[in-house]
């Protein structure tokens, strides 16, 4: 391929292409641009043409068979029973065959038999051609589809029949694509919109309908697509990357039709026709409605988990000087009035308990949101401590009859 040139006059050719798929083509393709300033023919002037319609071009065979051997298509000559009689250049490369000696038409076109040609027989007795699209086979068994026009030629009173054949390969391939394109634009999830270089739709999928709170069957075509996004910058910014060759990407708020509004991911990307040139934008949105739902929904669980934590770790916290507290107040009770010093003891130890108990009440109730994290882990409490007892030996009295002491383990 050539990129676009201009050649002398001024007319753009847009591309240069050289049939390289076909071993034995020598066709080139020049795609050619109309020049929309080209003056129509003025009426003087066709007048002037029309005593030439008279003249006559005298048909001689040479002529006839130069024009046979070097049309387009792929030219074969049959009787009304199919046996090749004759064909043309186009054909023995088309067919890959040097020649059609002893070979009917039946042997070219894939799944024909003699019921196809008596029907197409009878049909050309009123009708001037018959088309067919079918498989044909080369030499090589390889098979190709192709357009076939069917003519019935009578000349000195013997008719044959008359085949034009032409590959229609590429036409098919790209027939192929374009349905496929076609099938996933209108079943895919994501909304696709095609818009003109002013940001006018062209083109929606029931997917961008819905989206925006349409009907299926209603079109967008021509709306602008300022109605469609709630921002209104947008729209400019999104214009001005795809006109610079860039693509543009970000989170938008859709309007649907009643005024509601839907969170969506747009990606635009450039439109160009098949001279490469730029005519507008292709946009997909994604609707970011139930990711916003699971990313909401995981949040609650951690937020939910956090607070779990977090109320475990209160009441271990709170535990433990309550436990003290509950303890030295048990102790008091069982200890007799004599053991002074043992009560002075466990009183300044349970004052100790309580008012770390109190501070940390203090610390909760400034709180506004849960941790997982320890609440007091810069410092311990007096009171958050383990004190262990012996009380194996009679009442009030240690091992030996010794009267037991509390041991207070930090």
């Amino acid at each position: 391929a050539v990129p676009d040139q201009t050649r002398p006059g001024g007319d753009r050719v847009s591309q240069v292409l050289v049939d390289t798929r076909k071993a034995h083509s020598k066709t080139m393709r020049l795609d050619i641009l109309p020049s929309m300033e080209e003056p129509a023919i003025p009426p003087q002037a066709a007048r002037q043409t029309e005593p030439r319609r008279n003249e006559q071009l005298a048909l001689t065979p040479a002529l006839l068979n130069h024009l046979f051997q070097h049309a387009y298509d792929a030219t074969l000559l049959t009787s009304l029973n199919g046996d090749i009689l004759a064909g043309n250049l186009r054909a023995i490369e088309c067919l890959q065959r040097d020649a059609f000696a002893g070979l009917n038409i039946l042997h070219i076109i894939s799944g024909s038999d003699e019921a196809l040609l008596a029907h197409i027989t009878r049909t050309l007795g009123r009708e001037r051609f018959v088309r067919l699209h079918a498989w044909c086979r080369r030499s090589t068994g390889e098979f190709f589809p192709a357009e076939i026009a069917v003519h019935m030629s009578e000349v000195d009173g013997v008719k044959r029949l008359c085949f034009f054949m032409h590959d229609i390969t590429w036409r098919k391939e790209t027939e192929d694509r374009l349905q496929m394109a076609d099938v996933a634009i209108r079943t895919t999830h994501a909304g696709i919109a095609v818009i003109d270089l002013e940001g006018v739709l062209i083109f929606a999928n029931p997917a961008m309908n819905q989206l925006v709170g349409y009907p299926p069957g209603e079109t967008l075509q021509g709306l602008g697509l300022s109605r469609f996004i709630g921002e209104p910058d947008v729209p400019g910014a999104l214009l001005a990357e795809v006109k610079a060759g860039r693509a543009w990407h970000g989170r938008v708020t859709c309007v649907q039709a009643d005024g509601g509004r839907v969170a969506a991911e747009c990606t635009a990307v450039g439109n160009c026709n098949s001279d490469n040139d730029l005519i507008g934008a292709v946009l997909s949105f994604s609707d970011m409605t139930d990711h916003e739902r699971a990313a909401m929904a995981e949040r609650s669980v951690e937020r939910n988990r956090v607070m779990m934590e977090s109320l475990g770790s209160v009441c271990h916290h709170l535990g433990q000087p309550s436990t003290v507290l509950l303890n030295s107040m048990e102790l008091l009770l069982r200890l007799p009035d004599s053991e002074r010093q043992q009560r002075q003891e466990l009183l300044e130890l349970s004052l100790s308990a309580a008012e770390s108990l109190g501070q940390l009440l203090r610390e909760l109730n400034d709180l506004r949101t849960y941790r997982s994290e320890p609440y007091l882990a810069q410092s311990q409490p007096a009171g958050d401590q383990i004190i262990a007892f012996d009380m194996t030996g009679d009442e009030g009295t240690g091992p030996g009859g010794q009267e037991g002491h509390p041991d207070i383990i930090p």
